[in-house]
Order: structure tokens, then C-alpha cells, then sequence
């Protein structure tokens, strides 16, 4: 493939800091040309709600590229002649947060890559990090594609393989991924117009789904087993937390793992006892509770209007001594309680 400019002429769409390592890595490659930078329009963030920039397109300023933001790039006809006349190579998206009509596809001269955050055919949709530790999953990673209408259907053309952690959360994943997103991306880009990548349709009878995630799902559900919870806990962090009730009181699960049995001390006892939810044990690296299978161990939580901070911290402050000296605990909850009458 004959470029004009002998350099791969691009538009890069994306939003949030997820897309941000990909912009840095296709800007600092010397082989691809930046025309352009399209993103979403500023939003209210913050407890204040201050009007604030989305990532990509502080960092497209910083790199001194044009950007240009739009609320509906579908209905936005001064834009999409703009980008016309630039003429790119490629589209390039990263978590741009827009559906592209098969107008907007038409415009580059090649055509519209994306960096989808899962190992495709597996979890296509809104999700797929959320998903892929929910699901317990020992690896994911980024796969490059051709943009066609639909959700993540498209020809695949390079993957990049990560192992997940045993105890690595969304946010952490999320950011390992990140970073593998722009080479992957200028790998990709690079083989197209030399001819060593070739699209290769994904096998659509293989598709599984990554559905947008709604705050009520990560409310724990402590007849579940530990192992189902602690995925959950990683799954939900940062956001939107997963989150328990104790005595009236919203707290969120920050960080938890299957109970470990130790030789000695009292292990075998707390894995013998108590209900579903219940806190069995104040230990030093945590709090023990019972699940509807096993133990989770619990090791930081945030309480409502509070800051993070260590779940042995929290207990030694929260449950106070009872009269025989001993410290009488609670039991979690997943439900909120219900508002007392005026």
C-alpha cells in the first residue's frame, strides 16, 4: 500500500485516560501523522460538579494536535466534512464513547481500527474488564479490529495477551491494558500498509458479552460463595465499589480475598462457623467473614463519608468491647434498611 505523504495519516478518537497511552505512543512514532483529535464534549465532575475536560483532549492540547469535541460526531456535519478533507489514512478509536454510523466509517481511505479491551470474540460490549475478572478469567488483553456497525464484530487483526492477577482489581487491569493499547495500535496500523496484518473474521458462534454494569450489581450478596465475592470486590474497584450494609450503614469493599488457613490459632474454627455475613475475627491483616461458601477476608473498606482505610482499623474503632471484654461483631448485610417513618 502507497501512502501520499509517506507517513500513515490518522484520526484518533477517544476519551477517557484509558486512551491516553495510545494517543502518546501513535504521537511519538515517527512513521504516523496525527491530523486530528476527536473527543467528547466537557462534563460536570466532582463533588463540585466543575465543568472538566475529558482526558484526551488535555493531552491532544498538550501535544500541541488539533482537537475538536463533539457531543454527536453522527449528527455533526461540520466535523465530519473537516474530517473529510483531511483525508486520513485511518481512523483510529480508543474508547471513544460514540456508536459510528457507517458514514463516519466511509471517511478514512483505508479504514477505522479500534482497540477493544478484551481477548475478542470473548466480551464484547461496555465492559469487558469488569467482565473478564468477574468471570474469573486467568488472561485477557487488547485485540485490534476493523470498525464495522456492529458492537465489536468486526475482523480482528492483533491481540496482546495479559495474565490477570490473582488479586489485581479493575482499575489495576484497566491500566496494565492501557499501556499495552498504542503499540499494539502502531503495530497494527504499520503491518496494514506494509501488508503483514491481515483482518481474520472472529468466529461470531464464540461471542460472549460485556454488559454496561449498573450500581445495584455490586451490592454483595453474602449467600454467595467467597470465591464468587472476592471476584466481585476486584471487579467493582474502583467503581461503582462494591458495597455492603452494616447496622444501617453503606460500606464499601475495596480489597478482600479468599480466607487463607493458617497452621495453628483459631482457623479452623472460623471456617466452621457463623451465618452468611456474619464477622467471625478481628485479625491483623483483616477482618474474617462468612460467606454462603468459605470465608472472605476482608482487608480494606470504606465506610459512608469516610476515607479508605485498613478493615482491622475500621472493626478496632467501630465494635466496642461488651461487658464480658470481649468484642461483640456484626453482620453484613446486602440490603439496604428500610427508611423509618417522619
Amino acid at each position: 500500500m502507497t501512502l501520499d505523504s509517506g507517513k500513515i495519516k490518522i484520526v484518533f478518537l477517544g476519551t477517557p485516560a484509558f486512551s491516553m497511552p495510545a494517543l502518546q505512543a501513535l504521537f511519538d512514532d515517527s512513521r504516523i501523522e496525527i491530523a486530528a483529535v476527536v473527543t467528547q464534549p466537557d462534563r460536570p465532575a466532582g463533588r463540585g460538579q466543575k465543568l472538566t475536560p475529558p482526558p484526551i483532549r488535555t493531552l491532544g492540547e498538550q501535544l500541541g494536535l488539533p482537537v475538536f469535541q463533539t457531543a454527536s460526531i453522527k449528527k455533526d456535519e461540520t466535523l465530519k466534512n473537516h474530517l473529510r478533507d483531511l483525508a486520513p489514512d485511518f481512523l483510529v478509536t480508543v474508547a471513544f464513547g460514540q456508536i459510528l454510523t457507517q458514514e463516519v466509517l466511509d471517511i478514512p481511505k483505508v479504514a477505522t481500527v479500534n482497540a477493544h479491551a478484551s481477548l475478542l470474540p470473548e466480551f464484547r460490549g461496555a465492559n469487558p474488564i469488569q467482565q473478564a475478572i468477574l468471570q474469573g478469567k486467568a488472561e485477557t488483553g487488547i485485540t485490534t479490529m476493523l470498525t464495522e456497525l456492529g458492537v465489536d464484530t468486526g475482523p480482528m487483526l492483533l491481540k496482546h495477551v495479559l495474565v490477570i492477577g490473582e488479586e489485581e482489581t479493575m482499575g489495576e487491569l484497566t491500566e496494565r491494558l492501557s499501556q499495552s493499547a498504542g503499540p499494539l495500535l502502531v503495530n497494527t496500523l504499520v503491518g496494514m500498509v506494509d501488508g503483514s496484518v491481515k483482518p481474520e473474521v472472529q468466529p461470531h458462534d464464540l461471542a460472549t458479552h460485556a454488559p454496561k454494569c449498573q450500581k445495584e450489581d455490586a451490592i454483595l450478596n453474602w449467600q454467595e460463595s467467597a470465591y464468587q465475592i472476592q471476584l466481585k470486590i476486584r471487579a467493582y474497584n474502583p467503581a461503582p465499589g462494591a458495597a455492603t450494609f452494616l447496622n444501617g450503614e453503606r460500606v464499601k469493599i475495596l480489597r478482600g480475598r479468599m480466607f487463607q488457613q493458617q497452621p495453628g490459632g483459631h482457623s479452623e474454627e472460623i471456617l466452621k462457623s457463623g451465618q452468611p455475613g456474619e464477622i467471625l475475627a478481628i485479625m491483623e491483616t483483616g477482618i474474617a467473614v462468612r460467606t454462603g461458601d468459605g470465608v472472605v477476608e476482608i482487608t480494606s473498606l470504606q465506610p459512608a463519608g469516610k476515607r479508605p482505610m485498613p478493615a482491622r482499623d475500621w472493626s478496632l474503632g467501630h465494635f466496642k468491647a461488651s461487658g464480658d471484654g470481649k468484642r461483640a461483631l456484626g453482620c453484613f448485610s446486602n440490603e439496604a434498611p428500610a427508611p423509618q417513618p417522619a
